[in-house]
């Protein structure tokens, strides 16, 4: 009787592992079809269409309110969109070093730290009251983003981390940031890209000088979090779609929002599932 249990228990595993599998397959390529390939011309992936982004109060409160939400990979050569999660997230920055890391937290408005991990089992230290956002190396040094968007607060810093020697450090605050960073890109040896709150700044790594290069208040609405380079602009993941940035022929940025056609309104249904 002991063996014949024993058996039936093997067998209910083996169906319980076998349906897990299956269903997590299943889902992993959901997720990979799910993902959508921008057109080679910059165009926007099939099915999808360039709209006026929200002026409006009530396309602007839609977009707050959207369950859709979209992020900008890369995957080999191509530039794709796939389906993001809304919900509240904690992030994690890691600047790994020849001789140890330093570890960031950012929990945004409980609060983040900055702390150094070194291989020897040494001395640690820790940087409170700062939320590192994104980090990148410059001439062998650490240079952190970081900074928070909540109720009145909008602010940030780019941090760089000296080694005075093997045991000391100094933090310089590199630039000071008039919105919160919210993502990275690195163009060259000396510029670095972030995606702030509110538009785009470019950081001169050698000076340290802060260069505007676009400003949107509505992207607080539309919450933009992940950018890629496409041909002379860029393609930034946000609410309801995906954010269009390209040169104008005057000057400056021409923004587009784009979409999936089926639900090229942006009011009064706020979700792509509600059109």
């Amino acid at each position: 009787m002991r063996a014949a249990a024993g058996g039936a228990l093997a067998v209910r595993r083996r169906v319980f592992v076998d349906k897990y599998w299956s269903g997590t397959m299943a889902a992993m390529a959901w997720m990979l079809a799910a993902a959508l390939t921008v057109g080679a011309d910059g165009a926007p992936p099939q099915g999808w269409v360039a709209v006026d982004p929200p002026k409006t109060e009530a396309e602007l409160r839609c977009a707050n309110v959207s369950r859709d939400r979209w992020n900008v990979e890369v995957a080999g050569a191509d530039v794709q969109l796939r389906p993001a999660s809304r919900s509240r997230r904690t992030t994690m920055v890691g600047a790994a070093l020849r001789d140890g890391a330093l570890i960031g937290h950012n929990h945004g408005e409980f609060g983040g730290s900055i702390e150094w991990w070194p291989r020897d089992g040494g001395a640690r230290f820790e940087l409170l009251h700062v939320n590192p956002v994104a980090w990148t190396l410059y001439r062998g040094e650490a240079v952190v983003a970081e900074g928070l968007i909540h109720l009145g607060t909008d602010r940030g810093a780019v941090l760089r981390f000296e080694r005075r020697d093997g045991r000391r450090w100094r933090i310089h605050r590199l630039a000071e940031l008039d919105a919160a960073p919210v993502a990275a890109l690195r163009e060259s040896e000396d510029r670095w890209l972030l995606l702030l709150s509110d538009g785009l700044v470019r950081v001169d790594l050698a000076s340290g000088q802060a260069q505007r290069l676009y400003r949107n208040p509505d992207w607080t609405y539309l919450a933009p979090d992940t950018i890629r380079p496409l041909g002379a602009g860029w393609l930034l993941g946000s609410a309801r779609g995906a954010i269009r940035l390209e040169p104008a022929a005057g000057g400056g940025y021409r923004e587009r929002l784009w979409v999936p056609r089926e639900c090229a309104s942006l009011q009064p249904q706020c979700s792509c599932g509600d059109a």
